[in-house]
């Protein structure tokens, strides 16, 4: 008989909204330095080693259940022979194979969606990348794994002398029996089910009621955002099947020294620079709402050790305090919105955190519909997830990674994503949108770095020395034409907020925003 283990109801939710403009999947690039004295043909040999290698491991093996029991209970069943000239392949950057072309790529291959009839993984070997360089790109389906557990997948050394073994797909020692973990019968687990969804209900009901107040504008904390302040944007409309990826990196220690300078943690100096970066990306667009933009930020919950695949994530709502132009009333802003969601999170159990998260994103959805979705507003503007990832440099054969950029996933009335990766001392950050719903999104990598730098400039008093890259790249750029330039001509001229002090946006632009769409 067939093992099978059950999805959990988030899990579950990430295959119900799998369309083809929608594949909902998530993945990870990583850059590696050719070790020296290497044979020309290293990556050729790393490939054919990689290929030597079956599939047996932890989720690599899993596949989605058919039949009637599949659609009633969604699970994983596994497999003894995976096809794994299907899911490891081998590809070529052309000539120049620069970071360019390196980002058209992945950007196609964000886009494409997976076959649900097989094991919901890929792994691209991409070598031709210049200065003697490879690079390797992984996506997994987002309801096999979460942002910190698709980290916990990669199997890398280290220590550039030993040897990297058994590629992630591959079941190492002491892996046999955490890849039976969990196998007990669907029928078997329902009483634990409803046992642990039932105990969850009490506070969640709590948190649910403390969302509906602070809806009504009566919440005990003003600082709490609520499900129905978001802005409608150009961030929130129907998207299209085809991606765009853009990199950024800053390095840790800088983000934390901006951090204590200004009296708060790391994921708050993150948010701040995520905010300043979008408002002017919106400002230059002509498309900056008056009220503030809200983030949806991901928090990662507890799991058990042996869970080799599925999701442990809730999300709690962060106002990014674009509607102000002060730095320092800004970054107030975000750490106190980020506190009172902590909080708001902290009283819930892990099974009740994550199905209030499923709730409070309904909203999403319902902004697609005909008719009705013009009605009703996104329940957040954003996602801007922040993944503790590697601290140490890792190895693969020798080769050194040099850099981790993560790649997640948008949706209908979602359609940007940053998500912020830790590896060795570094932060990389990765922008994922809708080609056809944000244009220019290589200008928000660019205003990132410039947002940093403000930051630095506001709270630690370090004037640029010397322009950056970021900075020299924005000199260049060329005035938005048209529509958006005479927008931002008449916001020169913009009325003050009465609330901040700072000027705001003008009438045209602000109906704009609140129409939605262009």
């Amino acid at each position: 008989m067939t093992q099978r283990i059950r999805l959990s109801a988030q899990d579950a939710v990430f295959l119900l909204a799998e369309t083809r403009n929608t594949p909902i999947h998530v993945a990870g690039l990583q850059v590696f330095k050719v070790p020296d004295g290497a044979s020309p043909h290293y990556v050729s040999e790393l490939f054919a080693d990689l290929r030597s290698h079956p599939v047996s491991a932890a989720p690599f093996n899993y596949r989605l259940s058919h039949g009637l029991m599949g659609k009633l209970m969604p699970s994983w069943e596994i497999l003894d022979d995976i096809d794994l000239d299907y899911h490891l392949r081998h590809s070529a950057l052309p000539y120049p194979g620069g970071e360019r072309e390196l980002g058209v790529l992945v950007s196609r291959l964000h886009s494409i969606p997976m076959d649900l009839s097989r094991p919901l993984w890929e792994f691209h070997l991409i070598e031709g990348l210049e200065n003697n360089r490879f690079a390797i790109y992984c996506k997994l389906h987002h309801a096999l794994v979460d942002g910190v557990n698709s980290i916990r997948l990669i199997n890398l050394v280290s220590d550039p002398a030993k040897s990297f073994g058994e590629p992630i797909w591959a079941e190492k020692s002491g892996d046999r029996d955490k890849n039976r973990a969990g196998r007990s019968g669907l029928i078997e687990a329902l009483p634990s089910l409803v046992r642990q969804e039932a105990m969850a209900l009490p506070s969640m009901a709590q948190g649910l009621i403390t969302s509906a107040m602070a809806a009504a504008g009566v919440a005990r904390d003003d600082d709490l955002a609520s499900i129905n302040e978001a802005p409608r944007t150009i961030l929130n409309v129907k998207i299209g099947g085809q991606r765009r990826v853009a990199t950024h990196v800053a390095s840790v220690d800088r983000i934390k020294a901006i951090g204590r300078g200004a009296g708060g943690t790391l994921n708050d100096v993150v948010l701040a620079a995520c905010s300043g970066a979008l408002r002017r990306y919106l400002d230059d667009l002509g498309e900056l709402p008056d009220e503030t933009l809200i983030a949806s930020v991901p928090v990662a919950l507890h799991r058990d050790a042996g869970d080799a695949s599925g999701n442990a994530v809730a999300s709690l709502a962060v106002r990014l305090g674009t509607d102000t132009a002060n730095v320092r009333t800004r970054f107030d802003q975000i750490k106190r919105s980020s506190a009172a969601g902590k909080a708001h999170l902290g009283k819930m159990s892990n099974t009740a955190a994550m199905n209030f998260t499923l709730l409070m994103a309904t909203p999403v959805l319902l902004t697609t519909l005909p008719l009705v979705g013009a009605l009703v507003p996104p329940p957040f503007n954003l996602i801007i997830s922040n993944v503790p990832g590697p601290r140490d440099k890792l190895y693969l054969h020798g080769a050194e990674m040099e850099a981790y950029y993560p790649v997640s996933q948008v949706g209908h009335g979602q359609a940007l994503n940053i998500t912020v990766l830790s590896y060795a001392g570094q932060l990389a950050f990765g922008f994922v949108s809708c080609r056809d719903s944000v244009p220019h999104m290589q200008r928000l990598a660019v205003y990132m770095g410039e947002a940093i730098e403000e930051l630095e400039s506001t709270f630690l008093g370090k004037a640029a020395t010397g322009k950056s890259k970021s900075a020299r790249v924005a000199k260049q750029r060329k005035k938005p034409a048209g529509k958006a330039r005479k927008k931002s001509a008449k916001r020169k001229a913009a009325p003050r907020n009465k609330r901040s002090g700072e000027r705001t946006a003008g009438k045209p632009a602000a109906k704009k925003a609140k129409r939605g769409s262009r």
